[in-house]
């Protein structure tokens, strides 16, 4: 495994002024730099972020609850008293303000290869931040305009889309000539453009997928993911075994790392959770403990492995009875970072299939995709009997939309990208079997699911307080409206 050292440069003409969609010009120096300095810093901080969605929604997609089932954000999703957003700041400032200056950068040097790079992060960081906010600007980001208006998110989109084609375009016109890029600057791929291009095709796919329920856009989710399989190759963010400092160490790991220079807090909470029903359950599905559950959890003091509703608190219980939620796969100081895995590729190849439908092409998939999450964990061996029991589908005619969801779910512990798969689906029970409303959801809410995080308030409800009210924004019940594709999606129960 490649070993690179978490590298979060954000370059400091990003900190000279509260607006973080001003791009200011330094009256003490030039604001230049060259688009080698630049790239490890949004990888890095793009990792930064991933683990930082995935924190957030991993107790909206009831991976995990907390021991006492009161905190205001992660059990009653009250977000009234929150006082800093980052995911919202870690877009503009971290990520996309800082793949926009190396696009500038690349381009006056004519280092299409960099260029291409930078359209290929900017567009992921925007898809992945509207996945969580919704409407936000895109149009006149970076413009300099202190007031920028917020788009619909289908406009966003439309940029994502943009992004992706010209991302792709200046990789076609990338050539020797070019700035050198290798490990040193590409944390991720180590300079290879043919990983990049298979990248942003899986982007794509994703995307797509996200609408294709309401557009007819099942084929041209399969084509998608048919141009990224010939050169795909995981984008993989990895730490170092031996870390000397916090920004070498995965955030998900019992370290707990809290890189000095964070302005928030967002340290992992996994030493107060434990696993909910829910989860559970999707590791019961064969009727046994799914062997999955051994590699991303470790047992407990008790060796038990309990399980509480979401949100409900451990209450008289012990912690010992519960899974220690490190040394996992994915939440050691060491694990990986992954901006799209193997087996999300297949699963979506799958759903896009059964929809289609072609459901030998989506029964294929979905083996593909258990099969490769069972090797992913080194637990390969044990596939053929979990493959034969009822926790699979046995045929191509069997193949229901939970069979794909659910190990879909099971596949991608801890991942943002499964609070994008619930909305869609309404957090439907034909979808996903068992899941129920957590208890200590605000009653405000009557019911209504989460839809979105709300906006920074340290500097959208101060800075642009006109687009905020013209949204609804301050609303209390903003965070269950929902995001324009779970408005016009046809999945439901």
């Amino acid at each position: 495994m490649k070993k690179y050292i978490f590298l979060f440069l954000t370059i400091v003409f990003f900190w000279g002024c509260d607006d973080f969609l001003d791009v200011n010009t330094s009256l003490d120096s030039d604001e230049q730099t060259t688009p080698n300095y630049m790239l490890p810093a949004v990888l890095g901080n793009m990792a930064y972020a991933h683990y930082a969605h995935g924190e957030t929604t991993a107790y909206i997609t009831q991976y995990v609850s907390t021991e006492y089932g009161t905190s205001a954000v992660k059990d009653r999703w009250d977000y009234r008293g929150v006082l800093r957003v980052n995911a919202w700041r870690r877009h503009y400032f971290d990520v996309a303000g800082n793949a926009n200056k190396m696009i500038i950068f690349a381009e006056n040097e004519g280092s299409n290869n960099y260029v291409g790079v930078g359209k290929i992060m900017m567009a992921f960081s925007f898809l992945t931040a509207t996945d969580l906010f919704g409407d936000m600007p895109v149009l006149d980001a970076f413009s300099g305009n202190y007031n920028p208006r917020y788009n619909a998110q289908d406009t966003v989109y439309m940029e994502v889309a943009r992004w992706i084609n010209e991302g792709l375009a200046a990789l076609d016109q990338a050539s020797a000539q070019n700035r050198s890029m290798s490990s040193t600057e590409d944390h991720i791929f180590g300079g290879n453009l043919s990983n990049w291009r298979a990248f942003a095709y899986a982007m794509r796919a994703r995307m797509l997928l996200h609408t294709a329920n309401f557009q007819g856009g099942y084929q041209a989710v399969l084509d998608a993911v048919d141009q990224a399989r010939p050169n795909w190759s995981e984008p993989f963010y990895a730490f170092p075994d031996q870390a000397a400092n916090d920004w070498e160490r995965n955030l998900w790991g019992p370290s707990r790392p809290n890189p000095q220079w964070d302005f928030a807090d967002i340290r992992n909470m996994l030493s107060n959770s434990v696993n909910t029903d829910f989860f559970m359950n999707a590791m019961n599905l064969s009727g046994d403990h799914d062997p999955r559950l051994y590699e991303l959890t470790t047992p407990g003091k008790n060796g038990n492995y309990l399980s509480i509703p979401a949100s409900a608190g451990i209450g008289a219980l012990s912690m010992d009875d519960f899974a220690v939620l490190y040394d996992g796969y994915w939440t050691r100081d060491n694990s990986p970072l992954i901006f799209i895995t193997d087996e999300e590729l297949y699963f979506i190849e799958a759903e896009a299939a059964f929809y289609l439908p072609n459901k030998e092409r989506a029964f294929q998939a979905y083996l593909n995709g258990i099969q490769r999450n069972f090797s992913r964990l080194g637990i390969g061996e044990a596939y053929d009997n979990y493959r034969n029991s009822p926790a699979v589908a046995q045929s191509a005619a069997e193949l229901q939309i939970s069979d794909i969801m659910m190990q879909k779910y099971i596949a991608l512990y801890l991942q943002p990208e499964i609070w994008v798969d619930m909305r869609r689906y309404k957090y439907s029970t034909n979808a996903y079997p068992g899941l129920e409303y957590p208890v200590n959801a605000l009653p405000l809410y009557n019911g209504q699911w989460i839809q979105r995080m709300p906006y920074d308030p340290q500097t959208e409800y101060i800075y642009n307080p006109n687009e905020i009210n013209r949204l609804g924004a301050r609303d209390d019940d903003w965070v269950v409206r929902p995001l324009w594709w779970t408005v016009n999606s046809t999945l439901s129960n």
